[in-house]
């Protein structure tokens, strides 16, 4: 299912790179916000130096200086929703190797894609604990993107959200209600390479609101 997307990934961008030139609420996002453009984000976890990465400044009460956690995601609970405008459709991808977010103007009925990671805080995947009393002094994103379609800067939003571990991603996740929101912007300069986001205001959400996960939806921005 996902072949053709690489593929047509890779003939897009060869007749492309020739003629074009980093990373720079609250409310739901109803589908279909914006013109297209089409971003993939890598999620191989074999791939550790590509695998979407989450680094954690913070600091303890009563213990002097501070402590850096960096976290992978958990690849089999990161995933992307599609949605069919015209038949108001959903079609879920749970753990797939490249994640998908924005509009696909090669695909029926051009659907959005919104994209999902999820980062557990409670060592549940082997990883470091972050306390709940801990103070976060700074967050970043890493992601590394496979490929930039359909437009040479794609607006973004990042949403905090929150969705079940246990049961996995459903409709109704495509368009909840953010916790918080980060806009930035990527751009065609983007693929094939690293994007550091700020993430520092929604990781201090998610810590002042004691979340077991950190839990991210990608989608257009405005």
């Amino acid at each position: 299912m996902r072949g053709w997307i690489r593929l047509r990934y890779l003939v897009i961008l060869g007749l492309l790179l020739p003629l074009l030139g980093g990373c720079g609420g609250g409310g739901s996002h109803p589908p279909i916000v914006v013109e297209p453009g089409l971003v993939g984000i890598d999620d191989r976890p074999s791939v550790s130096v590509t695998a979407p990465e989450l680094t954690i400044e913070y600091a303890l009460p009563g213990i002097a200086g501070t402590f850096v956690a960096t976290l992978l995601s958990d690849q089999p609970t990161d995933g992307d929703i599609a949605f069919d405008p015209v038949r108001g459709s959903y079609t879920i991808t749970q753990g797939p190797d490249t994640l998908l977010f924005g509009i696909d103007r090669l695909a029926p009925n051009e659907p959005e894609y919104r994209a999902f990671l999820d980062f557990p805080l409670d060592g549940t995947t082997g990883q470091a604990v972050i306390p709940l009393d801990a103070t976060i002094l700074s967050a970043s994103l890493t992601v590394f993107v496979n490929f930039v379609d359909f437009a040479t800067t794609v607006p973004v939003l990042l949403d905090l959200v929150r969705y079940s571990v246990s049961s996995g991603l459903v409709p109704t996740d495509y368009s909840s209600a953010p916790l918080a929101v980060r806009a930035f912007d990527i751009f065609n300069t983007d693929a094939g390479r690293d994007v550091v986001i700020n993430v520092t205001p929604l990781m201090a959400e998610a810590q002042f609101r004691a979340l077991a996960d950190f839990q991210l939806r990608f989608l257009l921005g405005p």
